[in-house]
């Protein structure tokens, strides 16, 4: 990585002496021979870090945004409802936070229509139509000089990309489009729907954690991966966001250039690409991600009042009781929107499971038994349609949400944050170091936990194949009941992360470390089914993207330029 990288893509925070310049560097600044911080540990009246500072001006003077040309690009609404509808359909066979979903539309947007013109010629104005057809975009908010904006950020990443593949094997030019299209889908969702203010928190909370975290191997290296796992755990990005910002860290020139002027980056683009796929595949990431996620429910709170009160940031943030009071009514809002973004989202997955399992039945189970067997077993497959839907409703149900103790906990955190600077830490020899193995922890300790867990393996499924065989369940009823319930159990675990997300108190007990010995073994399984299985060889995306999807959309072109002639028709008419 080059030297002197600096988290200043985010336009917001740029300012000749702004902290947030000094993230991510060789040099391991701010003053690397400081300790990192103990979160909420602070006693002393409220005062602000210039960290803090810095957020409030961004919040309060945002980067003016230049307002939309008088002329709109506009589609049919008949046209669009129908699109709508479509796309509500294909987002409920892949599932991706709400977020998400609008980059992952443009991403499939553009290799659906590379397809037929390869090097993205004339592709913004489709690309925009389809957004708005989709309504990912209220329709006549988009003016259309970004057509040739969008065009431009196409055109610029498409020469990079013939430039980088030209003469290397297959397997590398495959590697670098993805890259190339993952990127440019994010260039252009931000050059549509920019959000600075997002980017800039993600950047405070990353200054914040970073001394948090001790170095390992190299002072770069534990800073990238903290801001990698500070980009997962508090914004929630896929990797193809987290690879467009951390291009934007080691090229910051890359939103500013076109293709035109591109030459001068090209030579360190190769190594960049490579570099992010490393640090994005770092072997300690997901060790660096759980000590991270731990620390953010106060920040996701702190962000909710930096939302809700920009004007007034500042004489919250010095007042006691008026943080505290703005602490409370923000916990007790996230705490209600969880119980119905609960409910969402496991309507989402059962839906998401539901449309696999008939495909499972329908493919798999019903013709072994037909022509295997003889005859159609009733009862297995009653079951395996049946159980996995009131499994994640059991466990749904079970779930609560946290508590006033919760929001206390929450208060003097963010109290210990908004006070916190990381040049100036409050605690020495303090921090975790992530690299390094527990000592307490040798060779017959580690042998035998590992045995334990093992075992829970056996008995986990021990007990589910005993079970299904008293049942009269076939070797494939029970793969695909099993297939399932891994399944639904992971859903319903990555549900339940939702309520967690702003928990700071433990509420651990007997009961639930007993439930944790014996559903962890599936929720493994389930885990890897999802990620290596499902996302591979999902049945449905493959029908909606290389089947319906293409002879739909131009349809629904076609249906579009006919409205839009004969309302011109029309106008004629004096």
């Amino acid at each position: 990585m080059q030297s002197g990288i600096h988290l200043q893509g985010n336009a917001m925070a740029l300012s000749n002496n702004n902290p947030y310049q000094s993230a991510i560097n060789d040099s391991g600044t701010p003053d690397s021979g400081n300790s990192p911080p103990v979160l909420g540990s602070q006693t002393s009246p409220l005062t602000l870090s210039k960290y803090t500072k810095a957020l409030i001006r961004n919040y309060q003077n945002p980067l003016k945004l230049r307002v939309p040309s008088v002329i709109r690009i506009s589609v049919s609404q008949t046209v669009s409802f129908a699109a709508f509808l479509y796309e509500k359909m294909r987002n409920a066979v892949e599932f991706r936070e709400d977020h998400l979903i609008r980059r992952a539309a443009i991403q499939r947007i553009l290799k659906r229509r590379l397809i037929l013109n390869e090097n993205g010629r004339d592709l913004a104005e489709p690309l925009i139509k389809e957004l708005l057809w989709a309504r990912y975009y209220e329709n006549n908010t988009i003016g259309e000089e970004k057509i040739g904006e969008i065009q431009s950020i196409i055109d610029k990443y498409f020469f990079i990309r013939n430039e980088l593949i030209a003469g290397r094997i297959s397997s590398e030019q495959e590697k670098i489009s993805d890259f190339i299209i993952e990127v440019l889908s994010c260039e252009i969702q931000e050059n549509l729907s920019p959000n600075y203010r997002q980017e800039a928190f993600t950047n405070y909370v990353y200054q914040i954690l970073r001394p948090y975290i001790l170095p390992f191997n190299t002072e770069e290296e534990r800073d990238i991966q903290v801001y990698i796992a500070v980009e997962r755990t508090f914004a929630h990005n896929d990797n193809a966001l987290i690879r467009y910002h951390l291009l934007k860290l080691i090229v910051p020139e890359i939103t500013e250039i076109t293709w035109q002027t591109a030459d001068p980056v090209l030579p360190k683009l190769y190594d960049a690409v490579n570099r992010i796929e490393r640090d994005l595949a770092h072997p300690l990431k997901d060790k660096i991600r759980n000590i991270v996620k731990k620390q953010i429910p106060p920040f996701l709170i702190l962000r909710d009042i930096f939302e809700n009160n920009r004007h007034q940031l500042a004489g919250i943030m010095n007042d006691e009781s008026k943080l505290k009071y703005k602490v409370d009514e923000a916990c007790r809002k996230r705490y209600d929107e969880s119980r119905s973004r609960l409910s969402r989202t496991a309507i989402r997955s059962f839906i998401y499971i539901l449309l696999t399992k008939v495909i499972f039945a329908f493919i798999l189970e019903i013709p072994y038994d037909l022509y295997i067997l003889g005859e159609i077993a009733y009862l297995p497959i009653a079951i395996n349609v049946i159980f996995p839907p009131i499994l994640m409703t059991l466990i749904i149900l079970s779930v609560t949400v946290p508590g006033d103790d919760n929001t206390r906990k929450i208060y003097q955190l963010i109290k210990g944050i908004i006070d916190n600077d990381p040049d100036t830490p409050a605690v020495i020899g303090s921090g975790i170091a992530v690299g390094k193995k527990s000592r307490t922890r040798g060779f017959v300790f580690t042998g035998l936990f590992t045995l334990t867990y093992l075992l829970t393996y056996i008995m986990s499924f021990g007990s589910i194949i005993y079970g299904l065989t008293l049942l009269k369940f076939n070797p494939v009823s029970q793969s695909i009941f099993i297939f399932f319930v891994t399944l639904v159990t992971f859903f319903a675990y990555r549900v339940i992360q939702i309520t967690q997300e702003y928990q700071v108190v433990s509420q651990e007990n007997f009961f639930s470390t007993l439930t944790d010995f014996f559903f962890l073994p599936i929720i493994r399984v389930g885990q890897w089914l999802s990620g290596e299985v499902l996302q591979r060889f999902n049945v449905f995306i493959f029908i909606f993207d290389f089947i319906i999807e293409m002879p739909f959309k131009a349809i629904v072109e076609v249906f579009d330029e006919w409205i839009r002639f004969v309302r011109l028709k029309k106008e004629e008419i004096v």
